[in-house]
C-alpha cells in the first residue's frame, strides 16, 4: 500500500500557464542533492536510513522543493521557494496551505517554512497557493494539490492504564479548578508567542537513547473511559535523565501545571513550538535562550503520569503534529 501511495501521492497542478507540465513525480532523495528527475514516474529507493518523501518542481521563474516523512495526519512538511534571479528575494509574495497563509522565512536567497497537516485533515487533496505579480504575469497565482495519505491512529481498548482519579473522575476543590484555569492561561499565552524564525539547522533527538512507549494520537483507556488521542510522544526514561531542547528557540513557558507536571514550551519562531511534560527538575526559566542539545530540564513522572517518562510535544501554526515528522526532517540545515 506504502508503494502505491509512494507512486501517486504528489500530485502537482499548475493551473496558471497551460502549456507547462502539470505533474511532478513523488520519488525518494537517493543522495544529498535535491534535484529529482521529472521525465519518470519510478521511485527511487534510497539506502540511507531516512525514507522521507523528497519533491521538487522547476518552474519558469523559481524552484519549489517539498520535504516530508510522509503526507499524511499529523505530519509536517518542510518548504523551500528559491527564486531564479536573486534579486526577486527582496520581493514580496503569499503562500496559502489548506486555505490560510503560510509564515515565510528569508533564508540565503530561498524563502522557507513549515506546512502542518492537521491529525483531522478530511481525507483527498491538500491545496497550496503561490501568490505573486512578479512570478506569475498573467493571473498573479499558482495552485499545487497534494494527495492525503492515508492514516490510522492506534486505539487500544484493552490495555487500561490506572491514574490517579483527580485527573479523570474525582470532583476536585475550587483551590484545584482554579490552579487548572490559571495554568490554562498560561498555556495558552505561551502558544499565541510570535518571533522569527529562531534556527537554520535540523531539529534533534530529546534523549541521549529514545524508546517509544505511546506513539502520536493513539487514544487508550484511562480508569474505564477512553481518553483524548495522544498529543505527543512518551520516551521512556529513568528519573533524573537529562533532556535536550530538540532546537534553538526561547523558552515561553517553564512552571509545574496539573495535568502536565513540569512543563517547558520553546518558541522555535514563526509559531513553531515544543514542549516537554512530566519532568522531575525544570533546568530553565521563561525567557532564557536555549541552544539544541541545551539540557532543560529531567526525566520525571509529575503530573497525569504513571511513571518516569518524557512527554514530547509539537505545534506549527497552532496546529498538533507529530513530532517526530519535525526530527525526521533532513533538508532544514542543506543550502540552497
Amino acid at each position: 500500500m506504502r508503494l502505491f501511495f509512494a507512486l501517486v501521492c504528489i500530485l502537482f497542478l499548475a493551473q496558471v500557464v497551460p502549456a507547462e507540465s502539470s505533474e511532478i513525480k513523488n520519488q525518494k532523495k537517493q543522495v544529498h542533492n535535491p534535484s529529482l528527475k521529472q521525465t519518470s514516474s519510478k521511485r527511487v529507493v534510497k539506502s540511507q536510513p531516512s525514507s522521507n518523501y523528497f519533491v521538487k518542481k522547476e518552474e519558469k521563474n523559481f524552484s519549489l522543493s517539498l520535504e516530508a516523512r510522509r503526507f499524511g495526519r499529523g505530519e509536517v512538511i518542510f518548504f523551500r521557494l528559491t527564486p531564479k534571479d536573486k534579486k526577486w528575494i527582496h520581493e514580496s509574495f503569499k503562500a496559502n496551505w489548506l486555505g490560510k497563509e503560510v509564515l515565510l522565512t528569508k533564508r540565503d536567497h530561498s524563502f522557507v517554512a513549515f506546512l502542518p497537516i492537521a491529525p483531522d485533515t478530511p481525507a483527498g487533496v491538500m491545496t497550496l497557493e503561490i501568490i505573486s505579480k512578479i512570478f506569475f504575469v498573467k493571473r498573479g497565482l499558482k495552485q499545487y494539490q497534494i494527495i492525503l495519505e492515508p492514516t490510522k491512529f492506534v486505539v487500544i481498548k484493552k490495555q487500561e492504564i490506572k491514574v490517579d482519579d483527580k485527573f479523570v473522575s474525582q470532583p476536585l476543590a475550587k483551590e484545584t479548578l482554579d490552579f487548572i484555569e490559571e495554568c490554562k492561561r498560561a498555556k495558552t499565552a505561551a502558544f499565541s508567542k510570535l518571533s522569527q524564525l529562531q534556527f537554520n539547522k535540523n531539529f534533534k533527538n530529546p534523549l541521549e537513547t529514545l524508546y517509544i512507549t505511546s506513539k502520536f494520537y493513539v487514544r487508550r483507556e484511562y480508569n474505564k473511559k477512553m481518553g483524548r488521542p495522544h498529543g505527543g510522544v512518551d520516551f521512556r526514561g529513568k528519573k533524573g535523565t537529562p533532556i535536550y531542547a530538540v532546537q534553538d528557540g526561547t523558552v515561553v513557558l517553564a512552571q509545574k501545571t496539573y495535568y502536565e507536571g513540569n512543563f517547558t514550551v520553546i518558541d522555535h519562531g514563526n509559531k513553531i513550538f515544543t514542549f516537554y511534560m512530566h519532568q522531575d527538575e525544570i533546568k530553565v526559566k521563561t525567557g532564557d535562550v536555549v541552544k539544541q542539545g541545551q539540557v532543560i530540564g529531567t526525566v520525571g513522572s509529575t503530573g497525569m503520569s504513571t511513571g518516569p517518562h518524557l512527554h514530547l510535544g509539537a505545534k506549527v501554526a497552532d496546529v498538533l503534529v507529530d513530532p517526530l515528522s519535525l526530527i525526521a526532517l533532513t533538508g532544514i540545515s542543506e543550502p540552497n
